[in-house]
């Protein structure tokens, strides 16, 4: 895709495919769990589970099938991820346009663990904190978690192009078939380029140690 906001509606649109085809959900009832102070991005649906009023004002009807969560409440989240119609939580590692807020140790770890003993998916949006921004290659890597989905965008065009992914295992992302979903400039040969200078960078450790050296280490 081209945006981050792209890529959050594709994961959307993913999840909820999966909790129908797979999970078995019943048409209509999939939920998403979301997170209060959450920036994904300005799409109707985004804004849908928005918190921020300047966002969201009068930008209505909004879309449906979404419930939010304060951030860093690991009690609520997994309250929600046990309700049998959730098919996925998504949540940023690190809330950036909040204003760059870590959750409390073991938030991520805790989420990964009801995801699993739920059936339901682990949506990270790292399009803010991903490839290499925190010192890890991404984020969820500080509490060892690996998300059932990773939401890309912004440093993976290096600044200079638009380019985003999503980025699952094939039981998962597979469950969107050929002509079901596009992107205009998805997968053009300049940017894809560009993404994958970028990810050889990252997958070679160049980028990520010299960030975490420049700040504080995770604890």
């Amino acid at each position: 895709m081209n945006t981050g906001a792209e890529a959050v509606e594709t994961a959307i649109k993913v999840a909820r495919k999966w909790g129908y085809r797979v999970k078995g959900v019943p048409d209509g009832e999939a939920r998403i769990v979301t997170c209060g102070g959450n920036f994904h991005g300005r799409t109707v649906s985004i804004i849908s589970f928005s918190t921020d009023e300047e966002a969201r004002a009068d930008f209505g009807p909004y879309t449906p099938g979404f419930v939010v969560v304060p951030f860093g409440d690991l009690e609520a989240a997994v309250k929600e991820i046990a309700d049998p119609r959730t098919v996925a939580i998504l949540v940023e590692p690190i809330q950036g346009e909040a204003g760059v807020i870590v959750p409390p140790a073991g938030y991520l770890a805790g989420i990964r663990e009801a995801c699993t003993r739920h059936n339901v998916l682990m949506l990270a949006d790292e399009v803010q904190s991903g490839l290499g921004r925190t010192g890890a290659t991404f984020a969820c890597d500080h509490e060892d978690v690996v998300p059932d989905m990773y939401v890309l965008g912004k440093a993976l065009g290096g600044g200079i192009l638009p380019v985003s992914a999503v980025v699952a295992d094939w039981p998962v992302l597979g469950v969107i078939k050929p002509g079901e979903h596009g992107s205009t400039f998805g997968g053009n040969a300049l940017a894809c380029a560009r993404r994958h200078r970028r990810g050889g960078l990252v997958g070679h450790r160049r980028l990520p140690a010299p960030r975490h050296r420049a700040g504080r280490p995770p604890a």
